[in-house]
């Protein structure tokens, strides 16, 4: 009976178990078909997301190359007819023919000369002569004689800045001839105009893309397409021929409007009502002077669904479109999509089949990779992610395993360890933690471990078998070198208030005997942190030298080893010729080049290797930064940023002290406040990195492991 009892007791607990486990199982397919439903919903979004965001970046890409030949065709019409008016003998015979034309009916004697003088441009349908009103007085072609180029206040304001203008025709023009027109001054007298005539369906639209999937074209403001359409056949309205003459055929323009519905016939809507219709959302957008794009889809002129991208361009006073029909651009990631649809649903059968196994080693595996994360530890700091590489060693973001503070920890070993890298590394922690100056990156810790998944027990006395790192504060922000290649050019005065931050930090290394070296945009961090945004953290001092110590033995070492101690880019011309001859004029050389770029955009030079580079900074000043950028800058930061980079040390600032006195004293100093600088973060900076990440994302410390030592 005992022995009955223990058989009946034990199998009502296997019942148990059983029922228990079967209720699990339940829960758990329950669980896996919900997850697998909404990591479906989820892929499909996502996948969506990334398709319109790539086929949005090829539309502007496409759209950029096809404006950059635009401008270049229309620019070597603008060159072609300066260069004739460059010609004296010419330019006189046309004010002389202008001259015979006013007030005479008849032809004039020198009209003949001048056709024989003037060759065609073979992209072109011909040249005009006009009078200041814009009526055409001589052409190669007679019947041009006695008719009028539109000529508005926009072009006529251009003319008398002596610049080239683009003329569109006017809007009931039926003739659709543009001219490129070029002033003939006299004596500080516009005399009239010399220019090309351009068919822009003939040579306009062989400069675009027009394919079967994608079309490329220019309209104007009052949204009148100027270029081909591949879709004219289809379209309610009859255009130019191919073959026609651009100055007697009849031009009825494609008009830019949304038809409110697709037009599969020439019948389906009169000209009156089209002209009724509002223009199209990209053409409304582009004629208001914006430029953009917009994968969501929008009707265009057919009325058909597309997705497109547009630029106005204010100089010549119309724009252009890139746009591809959203089935078109779409119908890879439909398919793609029922492919994934589908795949989930086998998953998911399949799932089901194995739901319990799964869960179980999912589980196990987790609980794997959380004892090996909890391992991967030097002394008290667990790393987290990889936040960048370099020539020396590996930083990472890590936490300290009881404060719980994320710090940036600095890692040198394997294949970097050598006794020099070792002695340079130490040499760095030391001169940096005695640099006391908020805008100089702060040190917490130093260390050395044998083992990094090991303990500090195991420390053996041989350096070449360790790991060497050391604690620094953790900054969440971006370099100043993803600040200038993101948002480019920066306000003058936001420019004052990040290099005053930077000399403050420079200033304490110099009165404390250092030279940094190595001050470049990478090199510096701006952060936004609570009521303090536009903070400036001046970093890796791997590279400076002590000025006090005639025995740095360390410093001359990498001096005498390395051909260029730092980056040419922001080395002063003195430093490249001599390492060892370092100087505090030398970092006040890279300041100088840190603000340059920071309101250029550019560096100082541009060049093809690190030898011209340097061939460059010893032979030549750079350029200044207004020129450089295209537009005026304040005369005092050029200035001072011009002599902080003279080819002489002796002309720069005595110290950098002394530059920060200058630039308190510029007039745009202060002009850049904390209120400035929190609507830049919370507004063009979240905007952009929403739509453009600012920062790739680090690779994961499980994706680069650090290999272990013996």
């Amino acid at each position: 009976m005992p022995s009955r009892r223990k058989h009946d007791s034990e199998t009502l607990r296997s019942r148990i178990a059983s029922g228990t486990n079967q209720r699990l199982v339940g829960w758990l397919a329950t669980a896996y078909l919900v997850v697998m439903f909404a990591t479906m919903i989820w892929v499909t979004r996502e996948l969506d997301r990334s398709m319109r965001r790539l086929t949005g970046r090829s539309l502007q890409s496409i759209l950029v190359g096809n404006v950059a030949r635009v401008r270049l065709h229309f620019a070597e019409l603008e060159r072609d007819a300066e260069q004739v008016l460059a010609n004296p003998a010419t330019r006189n015979l046309l004010l002389r023919t202008l001259d015979e034309r006013s007030g005479a009916d008849g032809e004039a004697d020198s009209d003949d000369t001048l056709a024989d003088q003037i060759r065609t441009h073979p992209l072109t349908a011909g040249w005009i002569l006009t009078d200041p009103s814009g009526r055409i007085t001589c052409s190669e072609k007679p019947e041009r004689v006695g008719c009028a180029c539109a000529l508005s206040d926009l072009n006529r304001a251009q003319l008398m800045r002596s610049g080239p203008t683009l003329v569109l025709p006017p809007p009931d023009s039926d003739r659709l001839i543009l001219t490129v027109l070029c002033p003939l001054m006299d004596e500080n007298q516009l005399r009239g105009t010399f220019g090309w005539v351009i068919d822009p369906r003939r040579y306009l639209s062989a400069r675009m893309s027009i394919t079967p999937t994608d079309a490329t074209y220019v309209f104007d403001r009052s949204g009148r397409m100027l270029t081909r359409s591949r879709f004219e056949s289809r379209l309610p309205l009859a255009s130019l021929e191919n073959d026609a003459d651009v100055d007697t055929a009849t031009w009825k323009p494609i008009l830019i409007r949304d038809p409110g519905t697709f037009l599969t016939s020439p019948d389906e809507i009169s000209d009156a009502e089209l002209l009724r219709r509002p223009l199209t959302h990209m053409a409304d957008q582009a004629t208001r002077g914006s430029s953009g794009v917009n994968t969501d889809g929008y009707n265009d002129y057919r009325g058909v669904r597309v997705v497109g991208a547009w630029q106005w361009l204010a100089d010549y006073n119309v724009g252009m479109a890139m746009e591809i029909d959203a089935d078109e651009a779409f119908g890879p990631v439909n398919i793609l999509r029922r492919v994934i649809i589908g795949l989930f649903c086998l998953l998911t059968v399949a799932g089901l089949c194995v739901a319990g196994l799964a869960l179980w080693s999912a589980r196990l595996q987790q609980r794997l990779k959380d004892r090996d994360r909890g391992r991967r530890r030097l002394g008290q700091y667990e790393l987290t992610e990889l936040l960048g590489a370099g020539g020396m060693g590996s930083v990472y973001r890590g936490r300290h395993q009881y404060l719980r503070r994320d710090v940036a920890i600095k890692v040198l070993e394997g294949e970097d360890l050598s006794r020099q890298s070792i002695e340079r590394f130490r040499r760095e922690v030391q001169l940096t933690s005695t640099l006391r100056h908020p805008n100089t990156i702060a040190i917490y810790d130093y260390g050395q471990a044998h083992r990094l998944y090991g303990d500090d027990s195991k420390k053996g006395t041989d350096d070449m078998d360790g790991v060497f790192y050391y604690v620094m504060e953790y900054i969440d922000g971006i370099s100043l070198q993803q600040l200038i290649d993101f948002y480019g050019p920066q306000d003058p005065a936001r420019v004052i208030h990040l290099l005053h931050q930077i000399c403050g930090s420079i200033a304490e290394a110099h009165e404390a005997g250092l030279i940094h070296r190595d001050i470049k945009p990478a090199n510096i961090l701006l952060s936004a942190q609570a009521n303090s945004w536009d903070f400036i953290k001046v970093l890796d001092f791997g590279l400076v030298k002590d000025l006090g110590r005639v025995d740095d033995t360390v410093a001359l070492t990498m001096t005498r080893s390395d051909s260029i101690t730092g980056t040419p880019l922001y080395m002063a011309p003195e430093t490249i010729r001599d390492p060892s001859a370092a100087t505090m004029a030398g970092d006040l050389y890279s300041i100088g080049a840190v603000g340059y770029a920071l309101l250029t955009g550019q560096t100082t030079y541009d060049g093809e290797s690190a030898i011209d580079l340097c061939l460059k900074q010893l032979e030549h000043a750079p350029v200044r930064p207004e020129v450089r950028l295209g537009r005026v800058l304040p005369d005092g930061l050029q200035d001072l940023i011009m002599q902080c980079l003279s080819l002489d040390a002796e002309a720069r600032p005595a110290s950098v002290s002394e530059l920060m006195a200058r630039l308190d004293a510029l007039p745009e100093s202060g002009r850049w406040n904390q209120a400035d600088s929190a609507l830049w973060w919370e507004t063009v900076f979240e905007a952009n990195r929403q739509r453009t990440p600012v920062e790739t994302k680090n690779p994961t410390l499980a994706d680069h492991p650090l290999e272990p030592t013996s």
